[in-house]
């Protein structure tokens, strides 16, 4: 062990990981990249977060924090820096089950998370995939398969523990550090390392899931449908559609997930959705919610999926719209596109009531390109779709910049952003991306990520991933 190393405390005996050990192989990374980290600080405690966040600042190198590594930007591991892997403090606890307080620690992932509340007849609307860390999503928002009938997940998060960048312990909610309380819920990047969440749950336990492959018109008519049913279609009903080439077609793939207990309440919600294309599959079947979220996501990050990201909010989506999306999918950059539902519940909420303003948009539209392509390739795909955006995701972001900051943070909420972030992180421990346009900086201790998506988003920072896109999806993620 090296001089550095040496100094480790006391508290955090064997629960450093360096290159040699043979756990480092499956820490080092993130969902989407590859990564080489001086050290991985693996603390199963609040106390020892503190002693983890405190080590690593006399280290003087980046920092990153990691909830599930998940985050499209991969700012939850670094090179040359260290990591905190809050992956041990992962416990779930129903604290009152009449009113469906859960607390939830951060390095908990979804998949375990939906499975500890099934017995109690409760869920956490929360991402699509399984192996999500809470703690980026819970901090960036939260777009996942009930996100209609329930609202993000930041929307029912009522209270949080944070270390700040000096190791003070902080509780913040609604009536105590409610600044804080503010931030987190959609700006968690720059504002600490939020170690437990205590969330309302919402008593749901099974769901009908209709899974549907349509061929989609060139001229962009299906993709519009979609939207357009979305946006008026009962709360209860929340979907996602992958939008990718097949030969000469264009294909969507479509889950639709309805909050209801019977198939007779699912069914009719799901209706109109066979009619928006030539459907090719087409099945719903009533299942208990953790199989969309199920453990068999929970694999180790190797960066397993490479890609580049970004996206857009919409209030709605014209015709000019529709094909620019379709072109996205069969022109020169061959994206892959990601259709999701919002609205409903989400829309309950007062734009200024948390870090996440867009409170008016009913779909979020996702372009994505896979190696070799990069970013000119997704830059030619995106342009015509990204000009009619109006706001975006921060979970879905994998290139974050001031540019993407001015869009996920618009106007007043941008400046409350900034504002909070210098007080509550004066030295720039956390600094997210967002503000600086480097990600992957390996020079003084400057940065973090809570990162996990899709998230989302956890970030330097901590936004997370609802879930990352893939490919091609015919089932549920």
């Amino acid at each position: 062990m090296s001089t550095a190393m040496a100094r480790v405390p006391d508290s955090l005996r064997g629960q450093i990981v360096t290159p040699g050990d043979r756990r480092y192989a499956n820490l080092r990374s993130t969902y989407t990249r590859s990564a080489s980290p001086a050290a991985v600080l693996l603390p199963k405690t609040t106390a020892q977060v503190v002693d983890a966040l405190r080590y690593a600042r006399e280290q003087r190198l980046p920092i990153a924090v990691r909830s599930g590594g998940h985050g499209l930007s991969g700012a939850s591991s670094n090179n040359g820096g260290m990591v905190i892997d809050l992956s041990m403090l992962n416990r779930v606890q129903v604290i009152d089950e009449r009113a469906g307080l859960v607390r939830v620690e951060a390095g908990a992932r979804w998949a375990n998370v939906a499975k500890a509340l099934a017995p109690y007849g409760l869920v956490i609307s929360s991402g699509d995939y399984g192996g999500v860390g809470v703690g980026g999503l819970a901090t960036g928002g939260g777009v996942g398969w009930l996100v209609r009938a329930h609202g993000l997940t930041v929307d029912r998060v009522r209270a949080v523990e944070v270390v700040l960048a000096d190791g003070t312990l902080v509780r913040a909610d609604a009536d105590h550090e409610p600044e804080l309380f503010w931030l987190v819920r959609g700006a968690g990047a720059g504002a600490g390392i939020v170690v437990a969440f205590e969330i309302e749950a919402a008593e749901q336990r099974n769901v009908g899931v209709a899974q549907l492959v349509v061929e989609a018109h060139p001229d962009g008519r299906t993709v519009r449908e979609w939207t357009s049913y979305l946006a008026q279609a009962p709360r209860e009903l929340s979907a996602a559609a992958v939008v990718f080439a097949e030969g000469r077609s264009v294909l969507m793939s479509i889950t639709a997930v309805v909050a209801a207990e019977s198939l007779r309440r699912a069914r009719p919600a799901v209706e109109p959705l066979l009619a928006i294309g030539k459907v090719l599959e087409h099945r719903t079947d009533l299942l208990p919610y953790p199989t969309l979220v199920p453990t068999a996501h929970l694999n180790p990050n190797v960066g397993q999926q490479r890609g580049t990201t970004t996206n857009g909010l919409f209030a709605a989506l014209d015709d000019a719209g529709a094909r620019a999306v379709t072109r996205a999918v069969t022109g020169p950059g061959r994206a892959v596109v990601q259709l999701r539902s919002l609205g409903g519940a989400v829309n309950d909420v007062a734009p200024d009531a948390t870090a996440y303003p867009h409170r008016h948009q009913d779909a979020l539209i996702v372009a994505s390109v896979f190696p070799p392509q990069a970013d000119a390739a997704l830059n030619a795909a995106w342009r015509a779709v990204g000009a009619r955006a109006d706001g975006a995701y921060v979970n879905f972001e994998s290139r974050p910049d001031p540019a993407a900051f001015a869009r996920i943070y618009p106007g007043e909420t941008g400046a409350r952003v900034r504002r909070l972030w210098k007080r509550y992180d004066p030295d720039g421990v956390f600094r997210p991306a967002l503000l600086t346009g480097q990600p992957n900086r390996t020079a003084q201790p400057s940065r973090s990520g809570q990162a996990d998506r899709a998230g989302q988003p956890a970030r330097s920072g901590q936004p997370s991933g609802s879930g990352q896109p893939h490919r091609r999806r015919r089932r549920p993620r």
